[in-house]
């Protein structure tokens, strides 16, 4: 289970790969090009944490019913009983 988790860490998989870039490239002596390595490396970490925070922002289940949803109660039944939901089980159901 650990393993099938950190291969799906984006952010760390990115630094990993622009370090082994940087390496390569470091043999060469293209400063230039690592400078680009980072700064794309960067900005692809920032525009992914912040679509992956908006998307899943907000999310409960309904602890009557256990409907998934986003509103102050719940659409299928109404109850406004409801926990904090996360895919990856660190937190929640």
């Amino acid at each position: 289970m650990k393993l099938k988790s950190s291969m799906n860490n984006t952010p760390r998989n990115t630094i990993i790969l622009a370090t082994i870039v940087t390496i390569l490239l470091g043999i060469f002596r293209l400063v230039l090009f690592l400078v680009i390595v980072w700064i794309v490396a960067l900005v692809f970490i920032v525009i992914y944490q912040y679509r992956s925070s908006k998307s899943n922002a907000g999310n409960f289940v309904c602890l009557d019913c256990a409907t998934t949803h986003q509103d102050l109660a719940c659409p299928k039944c109404g109850s406004k009983l409801k926990k904090i939901y996360s895919r990856d089980n660190k937190y929640g159901v």
